[in-house]
């Protein structure tokens, strides 16, 4: 290198060597993930996008990487420098470096093999429960090994940093404390400036979201969903005029049989009104960690390899009634939570189990709490995981969770929660103390079982710990023994049992929003109460509620959008499903495809829900369902930001 052209100061020198250590680790990874994901890539131009992209986005988040270099070094003495601890000093540096750039790449590989995308909102989510998280890994995967491993790898970087002359070409360097000071102010400058001007969603559209998933960069996909969780809908967000919007949404959920409650436009509430006397039955609202429809025989996908799995959630399918044709809003649990007990379309950005502002309102809760029903919420884990115990708290459940619990009442735990025979018999003991003080009750149970990193006491199932399908069908043994002992309770012949799923146990797809990803079960239960049959038209997991309140006979004020699928009015043309990943919001009826992203952008098309495929539609034929798509995801986001999803359960 020409000398003129070669940095001066030690700190420049320095970054200069971190920067290309970081491409260089940045271009491994992305080798590695393609290979991978060698299934799903899509083997054609476009890759030279990704790889193209990909350094573009690496040189940004290299910018970033290297500003605790600047700091550290800048803090030094320039004596220092000049010593012969330079070069030891300069080899910890980028041994700490290369293991954490290493460690990262690492964590992306495992990431990707969870969830086939780079770091996103979920990696983000995780980071705030470091200890549930470090405690999931330690038991998931080999960690000796994995920190053996990247002490080994950090090891040889220095090495061959030794070996080629790096580490002396940078303690050569001007350690003149000006020259340092310099090239820490323009890397703040340009930071800020990277910060300001660019953003992952620069990242442009690819036939395939594989693709364009690896063009991004760990890290930096990492900071943009950090600083994107809150998605404000009026700002990036296609939108009408509010009281259009509100009015076009008040059409669309009024029922034939659910007339609206006032003619104002901004009051959304409809009423449901049965003739007859209403069925106090208990409630025991089961909703299952990551149990998608494939893993149930009667949805015959993947059968053969599959139908052993679920041998007592398919029994109780035969038994009661089976939504065959249902979908998750979204692909956590907050979000499957979010739908069955608010039943609203899940909004961009977090769910509203964690956002502020959201204490008493309209929930499954606060309608049955108004009939004098004890209302609690049980779950395996720590419920402040993922808010849980503030939101259900503020609504007005009470919470019992495993902190609640003393440690005789746990025969079994891991990183993720007490396992799911502990967490059912806690739901008896509930049902048995609710019925002894003659209070009826809604309770909704939460399992954590189906869930990394997969093990659970041992001589219940016939296949070994560890593995996703073993969960499955230790989760489903436990739901058949928690219903063969509630068969022996008093209160059994007067409570109803629903089996439904909170999310799939896969999100990602080669398409923007695979609606395949979001098929799940639902299981309405009690032999003695309900009688079996299939029903196989679309429903949303926002639908599950009002149903089963209708089969209740319960007449109500409802503030959800929701409908009773079972209701006369709810007529095929009626028939809709909402799904979302965080950004990209969608709403699917009569074949037809609506989605929403930031930036005020779209997606229409048709839409095959066996295959997951959207057909692009350009002509313009499906405005209307774009049109609706707006109104009802800008009406759902303009009532909770205005406080018109309060609690009144006001009785027609």
């Amino acid at each position: 290198m020409p000398r003129r052209l070669t940095p001066r100061s030690t700190i420049a020198r320095g970054a200069l060597l971190i920067t290309a250590m970081f491409l260089l680790i940045a271009l491994l990874i992305r080798v590695a993930l393609l290979i991978q994901g060698r299934h799903d890539i899509a083997w054609n131009l476009s890759l030279l996008g990704s790889f193209g992209f990909g350094l573009w986005y690496d040189l940004l988040a290299a910018g970033h990487a290297v500003v605790p270099w600047f700091l550290l070094t800048l803090l030094l003495p320039a004596v220092m420098w000049r010593s012969r601890a330079a070069p030891w000093v300069v080899s910890f540096l980028l041994l700490l470096y290369a293991v954490v750039f290493i460690f990262i790449g690492v964590a992306e590989w495992f990431f990707w093999d969870e969830f086939q995308v780079r770091f996103n909102f979920i990696a983000v989510d995780y980071l705030v429960f470091t200890q549930e998280v470090i405690d999931n890994i330690q038991q998931s995967y080999p960690m000796p090994l994995i920190y053996a491993g990247l002490a080994l790898a950090g090891s040889a970087v220095v090495w061959v940093a030794w070996r080629i002359g790096a580490v002396r070409w940078v303690c050569a360097g001007d350690s003149v404390w000006k020259l340092r000071v310099l090239p820490a102010l323009g890397s703040a400058l340009l930071v800020v400036g990277i910060s300001y001007l660019f953003s992952q969603s620069q990242l442009p559209r690819f036939s395939n979201e594989f693709n364009r998933e690896l063009a991004k960069d760990g890290p930096y996909a990492f900071c943009a969903a950090f600083w994107e969780s809150e998605i404000d809908y009026e700002r990036f967000y296609l939108k009408q005029d509010t009281d259009k919007a509100l009015a076009r949404a008040k059409e669309l959920l009024t029922l034939s049989d659910t007339p609206s409650a006032s003619v104002d436009p901004h009051d959304l509430r409809r009423v449901i009104k049965h003739e007859g006397a209403e069925k106090r039955y208990n409630i025991v609202f089961v909703s299952v960690e990551s149990l998608s429809a494939a893993f149930m025989s009667h949805f015959k996908v993947n059968f053969k390899m599959r139908s052993y799995l679920t041998p007592n959630l398919d029994r109780l399918a035969d038994e009661g009634i089976l939504f065959t044709n249902l979908y998750a809003t979204g692909t956590r649990t907050v979000r499957g939570l979010e739908a069955l007990t608010l039943s609203v379309p899940p909004t961009p950005g977090q769910s509203i189990v964690w956002r502020p502002m959201n204490t008493n309102l309209f929930t499954s809760g606060s309608v049955c709490r108004s009939r004098g029903y004890d209302v609690s919420y049980l779950y395996g884990g720590d419920a402040m995981f993922d808010n849980m115990r503030t939101y259900f708290s503020r609504n007005n459940y009470r919470v019992i969770d495993r902190s609640t619990k003393p440690k005789s009442e746990i025969t079994f735990q891991n990183a993720w929660g007490v396992a799911d025979e502990d967490l059912f018999r806690w739901a008896l003991q509930e049902a048995d103390t609710n019925h002894a003080a003659s209070k009826p009750f809604f309770m909704h149970v939460m399992t954590v079982s189906n869930h990394r990193p997969f093990t659970f006491p041992d001589n219940r199932i016939d296949m070994p710990q560890g593995s996703r399908d073993a969960a499955v069908k230790y989760t489903d043994w436990c739901i058949g023994d928690f219903l063969e002992k509630a068969k022996s309770k008093p209160w059994f012949a007067n409570t109803i049992f629903v089996v439904v799923a909170d999310h799939c146990h896969g999100s990602a797809g080669k398409v923007e929003l695979d609606v395949t990803k979001y098929h799940i079960p639902c299981i309405i239960w009690n032999p003695q109460l309900i009688q079996p049959r299939s029903y196989d038209r679309l429903c949303s997991q926002i639908d599950m509620v009002p149903t089963l309140f209708g089969l209740m006979n319960w007449s109500y004020t409802t503030r959800n959008f929701g409908q009773d699928v079972f209701s006369p009015g709810y007529t095929p043309d009626k028939e809709r499903i909402f799904v979302s990943n965080y950004q990209k919001i969608a709403y699917i009826t009569q074949g037809d495809f609506a989605m929403l992203k930031p930036k005020q952008e779209s997606t229409v098309g048709k839409v095959d829900l066996k295959a997951g495929t959207i057909t692009p539609d350009k002509s313009g034929a499906l405005q209307s369902r774009l049109d609706d798509t707006i109104s009802l995801y800008q009406s759902a986001s303009w009532l909770f930001r205005n406080g018109h999803l309060g609690a009144e359960t006001d009785k027609p």
